[in-house]
């Protein structure tokens, strides 16, 4: 039991790394990012990239009971993402509930782009 907290803490402060990053995206991304907020930004972005191959190969494994291909959960999350399998519907819901919402790219995190408003 103290092991599924330790999972859900640490998958959600990956997830809150992962709002803060998306945020930071979008100011690059309307040109309102300033040179202090990409400096604090940065450790930020190191950090969260760690957390997230640790996460993916940690807790990814045990979720889709495989092991990743690539280094980031994301990857993992799109090769089963709008499958019609229990891989697929964990996926799915992870990014649709999760994390296409926060991300600036027109088409969402995860990579099917049809699927945007689903």
């Amino acid at each position: 039991m103290k092991y599924l907290l330790y999972a859900f803490i640490w998958f959600y402060v990956l997830w809150c790394a992962y709002l803060a990053i998306m945020n930071l995206k979008r100011a690059r991304d309307n040109g309102t990012l300033s040179k202090a907020a990409l400096i604090m930004g940065y450790p930020l972005l190191i950090i969260g990239l760690i957390l997230d191959v640790l996460f993916n190969w940690v807790i990814g494994t045990i979720l889709f009971l495989e092991l990743p291909k690539n280094g980031v959960f994301t990857s993992h999350l799109n090769r089963h993402y709008l499958k019609d399998t229990w891989r697929g519907k964990i996926a799915t819901w992870i990014c649709r509930e999760l994390l296409n919402t926060f991300d600036p790219n027109p088409f969402g995190h995860c990579k099917k782009k049809l699927d945007r408003y689903k």
